[in-house]
């Protein structure tokens, strides 16, 4: 499975996500330890102003009364106790210490406070439980509440607690106050918002990111268009929209297009004009040659200038094929068929394989007269050609497999130039001009296709591997 998208714009808006969600993840560690500080210490002065509620009321009540202000007051993180010792025996923590004897107007040395661990797993002490039980035997109301409160404390046991706080202020009767205080743990419901938010953002911003890339690469894609059909030999003008960049290099391929096909043009032409005006003086030399007495030099001079007008005859073919013909959609199995069966009415020796039908986007004169080309050099000089035709989803491979003699692997490249000939496997006496492979592969390359030499197969004989592209 590909995990990394190919496109570009795949490609940016999965990148735009893992920042955003690294930086959301950096940002939400960040947010939590400073907003889980803030509500412990929100947490811790609720706790403290309780208490110092619940000494005041139990300070200035009567004695009959005190027991059921701190019922009213406790809950199952703070519990109040009036007893004859403190439950701190030491002060630990001098901030809070100061803070409540300012309040409630007391010397420091009658107030003492700690945040500790909770050694019992956030239970409540058990001779403090035994005690509690002692009077739920003489209050059934406090039996139930204590019931309720027990129930809390099992369920908060299951959960991380956070430090207890505990608190001991001396009253005036000579009793002291105490207060153990279990802050309530912050809630986590901030962070399933603050989720959703980040969910929202990144799915806003991947939608717009992919719009405006695809705005921004609509104008490449053209333009790869525009090249590979370029690479055929077509000429296919791309607008010039999208962003400034853009433009420019939509404008410097369409420059591009317009100077190479004007020098093509023009190279054309001059071969052209070349190869029409030698038509005349050879025309001349073989009237006046054809006068003089017979003899050898006379058959040399004749030969030598019916091969001058061959060739001629030869680049005047080649170019008007080249630059006459439109580029249009053909079916190349038709094509090849009608080729063979042609061939086969001449008395050559061709056999085609059956194919199945393959469109393509080029100049189909030219490619019929490649492949021609290529299927009588098989004939020619290997007895029989074989062709068969293959497909992928790229392109179109014609292979033509012979019995001759084959070609060395030095040579499979310099047969394609101009005017070269093999000298024992292609003689002079049975060759052409020379130009034959070389017109061929310039065919095919200008429909941005190529052709291979190989070995038969088991090494026998001559492959040749025409492949044309596919049209997108």
């Amino acid at each position: 499975m590909r995990l990394w998208p190919r496109r570009a714009g795949g490609q940016l808006a999965l990148l735009l996500i893992l920042v955003l969600l690294v930086a959301q993840v950096i940002t939400i560690v960040i947010l939590a330890g400073e907003r889980q500080g803030a509500l412990r210490s929100a947490s811790l002065e609720h706790v403290l102003q309780r208490v110092a509620d619940g000494y005041t009321l139990a300070d200035t009540t009567d004695p009959e009364r005190q027991e059921r202000i701190l019922r009213a007051l406790s809950s199952p993180t703070l519990r109040l106790s009036i007893d004859p010792a403190p439950y701190l025996t030491e002060d630990r923590a001098s901030g809070m210490t100061r803070r409540l004897a300012k309040e409630l107007e007391l010397p420091v040395e009658q107030v003492r406070t700690a945040m500790e661990a909770d050694e019992d797993n956030c239970m409540p002490d058990r001779d403090e439980h035994r005690d509690r039980e002692r009077h739920d035997d003489e209050d059934d109301e406090h039996h139930e509440y204590e019931e309720h409160r027990d129930e809390d404390d099992h369920r908060d046991d299951r959960h991380e607690c956070p430090p207890v706080l505990g608190v001991s202020l001396a009253l005036s009767s000579g009793q002291w106050f105490n207060a153990r205080a279990r802050p309530p743990a912050p809630s986590w419901l901030w962070l399933k918002a603050t989720l959703t938010s980040v969910g929202i953002t990144a799915v806003l911003l991947t939608l717009t990111l992919l719009l405006a890339v695809r705005r921004i690469l609509q104008p490449m894609n053209e333009l790869s268009l525009a090249a590979h059909a370029f690479g055929r030999g077509e000429k296919v003008r791309v607008p010039e929209k999208g962003p400034e960049d853009v433009r420019e290099v939509t404008r410097a391929f369409n420059q591009m297009q317009d100077q190479v096909g004007r020098a093509q043009e023009d190279r054309a032409r001059l071969l052209a004009a070349l190869a029409h005006d030698l038509r005349t003086p050879i025309t001349s030399m073989r009237l006046r040659v054809e006068m003089l007495p017979e003899g050898e030099d006379r058959d040399r001079l004749l030969d030598s200038l019916r091969e001058m007008q061959h060739l001629a005859e030869a680049t005047l073919d080649f170019i008007r094929g080249t630059t006459t013909e439109q580029h249009r959609r053909y079916d190349l199995a038709t094509l090849l068929d009608s080729l063979c069966g042609d061939l086969q009415e001449m008395g050559l020796a061709v056999h085609c394989d059956d194919s199945p039908r393959c469109v393509l986007q080029g100049q189909p004169e030219a490619v019929k007269r490649a492949l021609r080309n290529l299927i009588e050099n098989a004939v020619n000089y290997g007895d029989q050609a074989e062709v068969t035709l293959a497909t992928t989803d790229t392109e179109a491979v014609v292979t033509i497999v012979d019995q001759g003699s084959g070609i060395l692997e030095a040579d499979r490249e310099r047969v394609f130039e101009p005017f070269y000939r093999l000298e024992h496997s292609r003689s002079r006496e049975t060759g052409g001009a020379g130009l034959g492979l070389a017109i061929a592969r310039t065919l095919i390359r200008g429909m941005g296709g190529d052709i291979r030499l190989g070995a038969g197969p088991g090494g026998q004989g001559l492959q040749v591997s025409v492949t044309l592209p596919k049209t997108r």
